[in-house]
């Protein structure tokens, strides 16, 4: 089952603020990437995921659609990783879910791949 340990997680209230602040943004219909690079502290990315509550009404369609773009960011990520360590950097990303409508596990994670790809490019 998928881990999603708590250095890997965003949660610092002044990364945050200065993500928002200072953050680069792509996206792809649900998703948005929202961005910025660090210099390397401990792992190459923190990441958060964010389901407004505006657009899912439902605690347990928020949360299954957290758990979905988890596991695809997940299994995704590897190359994105290998691009920062090779460039000494952290990338701090929040994934924003943007629709209304609850879109499956493939779309999100077809989704996702693109962002990602387009995210590795830019670096």
């Amino acid at each position: 089952m998928f881990h999603f340990p708590k250095n890997q997680k965003l949660c610092s209230r002044k990364a945050i603020e200065l993500l928002f602040k200072k953050a680069n943004n792509i996206s792809e219909e649900p998703l948005q990437f929202i961005w910025n690079l660090e210099e390397k502290r401990d792992v190459q990315t923190k990441t958060m995921i964010i389901v407004p509550k505006k657009k899912v009404k439902l605690a347990n369609k928020r949360n299954e659609l957290k758990r979905k773009i988890k596991e695809a960011y997940r299994l995704q990520k590897h190359d994105l990783e290998f691009v920062l360590k090779q460039n000494n950097k952290q990338l701090n990303l929040a994934i924003i879910y943007q629709a209304q409508e609850i879109y499956n596990y493939n779309v999100l994670a077809k989704k996702i791949n693109v962002l990602l790809k387009r995210l590795r490019d830019s670096l």
